[in-house]
């Protein structure tokens, strides 16, 4: 039985010029053949006001790491740590689900069932080692692409989930 690629990819900014970073994630960090790792790409891949989004915050905010869900899983369409605090269990985490033209939504409402499977988002990065801790909270939200760029620009003044 084929395994499942998996539910969070990572995404800088050099990997943003390539035409299909996904594939090569998948290929190279991931194992897949490249014909498979070309097939599974299309879950990750970014879509109207997203790819604009995610360079912006990426540029403006260096201590943000933002990993690309897989579309398919209703996990969101982000997971956004803030690596500013040195204590991976302490590190402010939002999954995040974008909405053309709507404005910020803290706590998933307005994500339908896109927001489902955040939990699972969260695990996948936390299963990569030194980024968050198991069982680190996070905050769900919604809204368009300005919307969330002022809230992560925020950084310190987000509210603590508990």
């Amino acid at each position: 039985m084929p395994r499942e690629p998996p539910i969070v990819l990572p995404v800088s900014l050099p990997l943003l010029g390539h035409a299909n970073p996904w594939a090569l994630l998948l290929a190279k960090d991931e194992g897949f053949p490249l014909s498979t790792a070309s097939l599974l790409s299309e879950r990750y891949a970014l879509k109207s006001d997203e790819k604009p989004f995610v360079r912006e915050l990426l540029d403006r905010k260096r201590n943000l790491w933002v990993f690309r869900c897989d579309q398919r899983r209703f996990a969101g369409d982000f997971v956004v740590v803030d690596m500013s605090e040195p204590r991976p269990a302490r590190r402010h985490v939002v999954v995040l689900d974008l909405k053309m033209g709507a404005p910020l939504v803290l706590g998933g409402g307005g994500a339908g069932i896109q927001l489902t499977h955040a939990q699972d988002a969260v695990d996948g990065v936390a299963a990569r080692k030194g980024v968050i801790a198991p069982g680190t909270p996070y905050i769900l939200a919604t809204g368009d692409k300005d919307a969330m760029i002022a809230f992560l620009r925020g950084g310190r003044r987000q509210p603590r989930p508990t």
